[in-house]
């Protein structure tokens, strides 16, 4: 983030600044877990021809993702569609249907159909790395009836000639697709049927058809000879009639000559056709490749094949029901059917009597003449058949060997033998099919849905965690869900590691592919150890002088290692006993160099030379290597140079090792040998190094024999703050050159801030590049005084730099001075100083970065940008890669005094830790005292509650309630020293109210309960609120001067902190009822009330209970009030109480002491079905209801006025998520802005919001977590204005064609009431590149002004925003968000 407050921040004309205007609460509202629930799967060639890939529909996202050579599923992009997707299909690539476009050409395009009532073709951007629309073709005219207009359903031909959309009853649409349409992929007019006007004959008998179940076209025969030109397409449409038990077929014939859809045939498959079994259900049609004019018709029990080669007559073949066991399996003399056989297979694991179905299947991608079909049943059998013709029969061949999951409700055969089996309520799997049978390779994590979760800053790591209640019956389990990239902690130390300066990793050998070394700088010595199992002190047998601080090291020649300290360099030839390599000495073999005047400061080690900056101010200087005539190595001094700034970093590019980096799934197919990317004449690796100076700025310098440093290119680093002064701490910490489809520097600053800078396109470019990006001077090019020692250079090698990209070149001649790079990007991602390590020896390796917290750089991931990901540990102020045979991809990060070895796990797509529990899930609470969760489960009429360990996921005790008994809510009360667990139960099975909302008769209970420690004896002890707490750290700390070898053991520091806490793994925790309140109602919402009080929501009853004088365990009722409708939660704020109800949405109550009673203050205007809420104020609540919305109710004057209760509160904000919020609670993250910008920024009188005091977080039943946060008035109109303008850019615009504003608006009463901010679209905003976001930001905003909110917009924000005035503010809410 950028700096500073924004309160200073000018509002631009036309916005009102009165202070009424300020009273409401403004927010963001971003997503920072994306749903996790994949309704929709399609596998095609997305990005390029050449690549194949997986598209999720996730209701309100889009995922791209790939399957690694070892079935590990790898999100590649994931992007909200804004809207809700109803459909997803993919359209092939077909040369004769599909206007010439070369962006296109090849490439398979995604159709979804949404809430935006439009049909809209998506295609994926490589350059841009996101999707974007093609056209948009609307679904009918506006207004029309939602059953009949909107679609449903998609089919797709298999070929790619048509596209049906089905309605929810009675109307199937047909767009056919033309060359001649262009970018609109088909064509204007549609086929409808029914028609308006029905020809005679074609009438059917009645005029409504009914529930449209599903629809499948049939592959065009092969006896009919019109493959390529034929002018009819027959569709099927399974359809249940109204006041009918069975489905119906119809079938249509769309004649694509005439623009006309006729009816053929209407027949019952359980009636209608002989030989077939009567009175099984029909479910739905499966297209059949295997051969023309067939189809599949899945129905409960079994599974029929329909003979639709005569539309006219349909027949049915041979029908194999689960009933029927008198079947030759092989097939030999039958017309035998694959998908009814498997039903007998099916049939050995399950009752007979039992009618199972279908839930899941998908053809094997070119399977030839003999293709395989997976089928998996709503009893979680996944079985495999082939299917394949003998003349005019149709056989199956069965698998026998089986795989039993949870029923899928989605499968896709992937290339390379990989089945992705999607379950809809937990993680879904990728199986690899090996000798006719299934093998598990990994999971699809799923976190839907979220029923309840805790934040909590598990164990002092100093950032937040979520354990949140996921998945369904046997899928349920506790999830904890962090941000960032996941890590697996191997191993951590005790804080013996003090005053720490820098730590490297080494190898022997250049073609080593482990290091051998682990270098430690410490203030006033240096430790080597060994890298292995066991990291052992070898320091005496490396050669390092272990008395002075080390300022940098590396592998200079193979066998040979150096070391730069301030007085000298060493270099050294490590022993057999450092390495079994080494000499065979009993001492190492090493030589030195000194300077002779000055100390040395800064240094940088490459192979065959040093580059050191020494301690007079702008003096750089090279050192090489020269072979003795004893084979030994010496350092000798090759040329020295005196620049005009103090140099504050060094970086050597490394040269791409021996060891190649593997190209991620990404960019597999969609670029050429890096090798080849990485030839850049004039900027070749090995010949040049990256200097920061005091300027400050950025130099890239050419390190030649002979050239004396001279500057190839030149970036300067000239940031401001919000009121135009030059921005402190600007000078570079560390630099570093990268290479993906461009070559950029990365630098990291001092103050926290990370920068990006990358060569202009062309020289003509560069002009502009200046005046947008940064004001750069010619003084950059003078910044260099040689030596006055003239060096003589070959001009015919030198005299040129150039740099190609494409087709594109510029040529930069050494008269015209260095390239002057332009500043493209530049993020904060902390306060302290920024340091980057690559992972590997590669210009395209991914880079962390430190500051605050550990960020990944991944480099080689997208193009003309960085991805920026946090990774999920803790603040670290030193770290390097590690790599030996136990640990390939380790990494040691020095935190808080110890050494962590840690392993990023990029294989996953989420962060998230899975403790599974076999039953669901409904609340859970963390009780800090025992460092235990406390989880209600409840699944078929059984309750209980467990206590389970959040580290193992072990479940400790476990409290069931008595049959009957049904456990709805659970709260945590802190009273008299100890937190009890406080339980909400009923004692009535079913609902707990009518129709109408009204209470239904029924019976619940409170329990409360208290969690002691199980003692030996069979005593029991409390625990009070100081008690038990995890352990941080291990050991007394010791100096760095006694430090001790780091063994890797069988326990992790994680173990042993679980074990002494939970007093020696002997004893646990349980849960011990200690008082229990029968009540006239289910008990559906509880919360305790100023310490001292409990208060139940019992049916329509809010009834307050408090502690009684002689004993805190029993409660007496003090106060009750009745509502009209049932409650369904509770929230309170100091004296303050909200009710949500089902019906009239939320009701603030006061408790009055001194009378004992209930008083109603404030009533919601608008009648809402509320999911949950939270009050954020004494009068000021946070609702969302079941339809996905989200809003602010506060009272008008903020004064309790009880006179007229009804309808009073006001509503200030609203949001349409798009997904049912089923909790939300307050969130508080802390974020630390620099003091010096602080005091710079801030103003009399400002405005400004903390927003660490006023966040939310909430999550959705499709496995989202959205955060909200306050904002000031000043950041919340500026953003809006960037938001109209990214909702009508043509890269930023929704992609289903939905208007953005009046999405976010769904279901808002009229009134000109606040929308929060949309995170998602902002967010858009730093993905863009620096131009495209100057483009946006110049344009004039494409608001509607029909909407009177809009219309003030467009008024006050039609000229340009201010680039840098904008990335300010992104920053900074940037880094609040995550």
């Amino acid at each position: 983030m950028l700096i500073g407050s924004s309160s200073t921040m000018a509002v631009p004309d036309g916005v009102s600044t009165e202070p009424g205007d300020a009273q409401p609460s403004l927010y963001v509202a971003k997503c920072v877990l994306r749903s996790s629930a994949v309704l929709q799967a399609v596998y095609g060639h997305i990005r390029s021809p050449s690549t194949l890939d997986l598209v999720f529909g996730k209701e309100t996202t889009l995922e791209l993702a790939v399957v690694s050579d070892d079935g590990v599923v790898q999100s590649l992009c994931e992007q909200p569609v804004f809207g809700s997707i109803k459909d997803l299909k993919i359209l092939p690539w077909n040369e004769e249907f599909r206007g010439v476009q070369p962006e296109l050409y090849g490439k398979d395009l995604l159709v979804l159909l949404s809430d935006s009532e439009q049909l809209s073709f998506l295609t994926f951007n490589v350059e841009l790395h996101r999707f974007l629309a093609v056209s948009h073709t609307s679904l009918g005219p506006p207004g029309k009836d939602e059953a009949t207009g909107s679609g449903r359903l998609l089919a797709v031909e298999p070929r790619g000639r048509a596209i049906a959309v089905a309605a929810f009853e009675d109307t199937i649409s047909v767009f056919l697709t033309s060359s001649c349409a262009g970018n609109n992929i088909v064509e204007d007019k549609r086929l409808v049927f029914p028609r308006p006007l029905a020809e005679a004959g074609e009438q059917l008998q009645t005029g409504r058809w009914g529930t449209i179940w599903s629809v499948a076209f049939v592959q065009s025969a092969q006896e009919d000879n019109q493959i390529k030109d034929t002018t009819a397409i027959v569709l099927a449409v399974l359809v249940h009639m109204h006041g009918r038990q069975e489905n119906d077929i119809q079938v249509l014939s769309c004649d694509t000559r005439e623009r006309i859809i006729h009816h053929l045939a209407t027949f019952c498959p359980t009636s209608a056709i002989p030989g077939v079994v009567p009175g099984h259900l029909a479910l739905s049609i499966i297209e059949f490749p295997v051969v023309p004019g067939y189809l599949l018709l899945a129905r409960l029990g079994d599974l029929l094949l329909l003979d639709l080669r005569c539309p006219s007559i349909p027949r049915a073949s041979t029908v194999l029901s689960a009933q029927q066991a008198s079947v030759d399996e092989d097939g030999e003399g039958q017309d035998t059917l694959a998908a009814a056989s498997l039903l007998l297979l099916f049939s050995r694991y399950r009752d007979s009597s039992e009618k199972g179905s279908i839930s899941a299947w998908s053809w094997q991608p070119d399977g030839g003449d003999q293709p395989k079909l997976v089928l998996c049943m709503d009893s979680g059998e996944i079985a495999i058949a082939q299917v394949f013709m003998e003349g005019s029969d149709v056989h199956v061949q069965i698998h026998e060997r089986l795989y039993r999951c949870s029923p899928c409700h989605s499968l896709l055969w992937l290339n390379g033998g990989f089945i992705a089996a999607l379950i809809e309520m937990g993680d879904g799997e990728i199986l690899e099919v090996l000798d006719g049978g299934l093998t598990f390779r990994s999971y699809i994590l799923n976190n839907a849905p979220i029923l309840d979760f805790a934040l909590v800053d598990y164990h002092g790591e100093k950032q937040d965690q979520m354990f949140a209640c996921c998945g369904v019956g046997r899928e349920g389990a506790i999830r904890v869900i962090r941000n960032g990239i996941s890590v697996e902690k191997l191993h951590s130390t005790p804080p013996l590691y003090q005053g720490v300066t820098g730590t490297w990793t080494l190898r022997m050998f250049q073609r080593d592919k482990h290091h051998s070394f682990f270098v430690m700088s410490f203030v006033e010595e240096t430790r080597v150890l060994s890298v292995g199992l066991n990291f052992v002190d070898i320091s005496d047998a490396v050669g390092f002088d272990s008395s002075s601080s080390t300022l940098t090291c590396g592998l200079i020649e193979d066998g040979w290692i150096a070391q730069v300290c301030s007085s000298e360099v060493l270099l050294c030839a490590p022993t057999i006993a450092a390495h079994p390599a080494g000499l065979a000495n009993h001492a190492p073999q090493r030589t030195s160099w000194k300077p002779r005047e000055a100390c040395i400061s800064l240094g940088a080690v490459a192979k065959g030379s040093i580059i050191l900056a020494l301690s007079r101010p702008g003096v750089l200087l090279i050192l090489g290597t020269r072979l003795t005539s004893t084979g030994d190595f010496e350092l000798i001094e090759i040329q020295q140079c005196q620049l005009e700034a103090e140099v504050s970093c060094i970086s050597i590019p490394l040269e791409e090792g021996s060891i190649p980096v593997p190209v991620p799934p990404s960019m597999v197919g969609l670029m050429d040998d890096p090798r080849k990317s990485a030839e850049l004449c004039g900027v070749v690796v090995g010949e040049i190094c990256v200097v920061g100076t005091h300027k400050p700025s950025v130099e890239l310098l050419s390190i030649r024999p002979g050239e004396n440093f001279r500057p190839l290119a030149v970036g300067l680093v000239a940031l401001v703050n919000s009121i135009g002064t030059a921005m402190g701490g600007c000078v570079p910490e560390t630099v570093r050159l990268a290479l993906f489809d461009r070559l950029y520097i990365i630098c990291g600053l001092r103050n926290g801030m990370l920068l990006r800078f990358e060569w202009p396109s062309s020289r003509a470019t560069q002009d502009s590049a200046e005046e947008l990006v940064v004001p750069l001077s010619t003084s950059a090019v003078s910044a260099h005084k040689f030596s006055s020692k003239t060096v003589d250079v070959d001009k015919s090698l030198h005299s040129k730099a150039i740099f190609q990209e494409g087709e594109q070149s510029f040529g930069i001649a050494e008269e015209r001075g260095p390239v002057l790079l332009n500043l493209v990007a530049v993020r904060r991602i902390g306060v302290s100083p920024v340091t980057l390590i690559p992972l590997q020896g590669s210009l395209r390796a991914d880079i962390i970065a430190l500051s605050d917290r550990p960020w990944l750089l991944q480099t080689a991931r997208q193009s003309q940008r960085i991805a920026y990901t946090s990774i999920s540990f803790q603040a670290s102020t030193h770290a390097a890669p590690v790599n030996y045979p136990d640990c390939p991809n380790g990494i040691l990060f020095v935190a808080d005094c110890s050494l962590h070895l840690v392993e990023m796990e990029h294989s996953k797509r989420l962060n998230v830790q899975r403790l599974p529990l076999g039953r669901t899930p409904r609340r859970v609470l963390y009780h800090a005292p025992t460092a235990m969760l406390v989880v209600l489960r409840s699944e078929h009429g059984v309750s209980d509650i467990c206590c389970v360990d959040p580290l193992s996921g072990t479940i400790s005790s476990c409290y069931q309630l008595v049959e009957g008994e049904t456990a709805k809510c659970m709260q945590l009360w802190h009273t008299n020293g100890e937190e009890l667990v406080l339980v909400g139960t009923s004692l009535t099975d079913g609902k707990p109210m009518m129709p109408n909302g009204e209470p239904e008769s029924s019976k619940g209970r409170l329990l409360m309960f208290r969690i002691e420690s199980k003692a030996a004896s069979g005593r029991s002890k409390r625990v009070p609120l100081t008690g038990i707490m995890p352990l941080v750290g291990m050991g007394e700390s010791s100096s760095a001067g006694t430090c001790q070898p780091m063994i890797i053991g069988d326990s992790t520091p994680d173990e042993v902190a679980v074990d002494e806490h939970m007093m020696g793994g002997c004893e646990g925790w349980e849960l011990s009822l200690i008082s229990s309140v029968s009540m006239m109602g289910m008990v559906l919402a509880v919360c305790p009330y100023l310490d001292q009080y409990v208060l139940v929501g019992a049916g329509n009853n809010l009834i307050c209970y408090g502690q009684t004088h002689d004993s805190y365990q029993r409660l007496r009722r003090f106060a009750a009030a009745k509502t009209r409708f049932v409650i369904t939660n509770v929230a309170v704020h100091l004296n303050r109480i909200a009710v949500g109800d089902c019906r009239d949405g939320i009701l603030f109550y006061s408790y009055r002491e001194d009378t004992h009673t209930l008083e109603q203050l404030h009533c919601d205007p608008v009648k809402r079905l509320v999911a949950d809420c939270v009050l954020t104020e004494l009068n000021t609540a946070v609702v969302t209801d079941r339809n996905g919305n989200f809003c602010i109710l506060s009272s008008a004057n903020g004064v309790d006025d009880c006179v007229s209760p009804e309808r009073n509160l006001s509503m200030s904000c609203w949001y349409h998520m798009g997904e049912p919020i089923v909790r939300i609670k307050k969130g508080f993250f802390s974020y630390r802005a620099p003091v010096e910008e602080t005091l710079k920024t801030c103003s009399v009188g400002s405005s400004s919001v903390d927003a660490t005091d006023a966040s939310l977080v909430g999550c959705t039943l499709l496995g989202s977590v959205v955060i909200l946060i306050q904002l000031p008035r000043d950041d919340y109109d500026l953003l809006e204005a960037v938001q109209v303008r990214l909702a009508s850019h043509r890269l930023t615009a929704p992609l289903l064609g939905n208007n953005h504003a009046q999405y976010r608006r769904q279901g808002c009463p009229a009134g000109d009431v606040r929308q929060v901010l949309d995170g998602d679209m902002l967010g858009q905003f730093l993905e863009l590149t620096n131009a495209q976001q100057r483009l946006v930001l110049l344009a004039e905003p494409g608001t509607s002004p029909e909407d009177p909110r809009e219309a003030r917009l467009h008024g006050a924000f039609r000229k340009p925003l201010p680039l840098d005035q904008v990335l300010r503010l992104f920053e900074r809410v940037h880094n609040y968000l995550t």
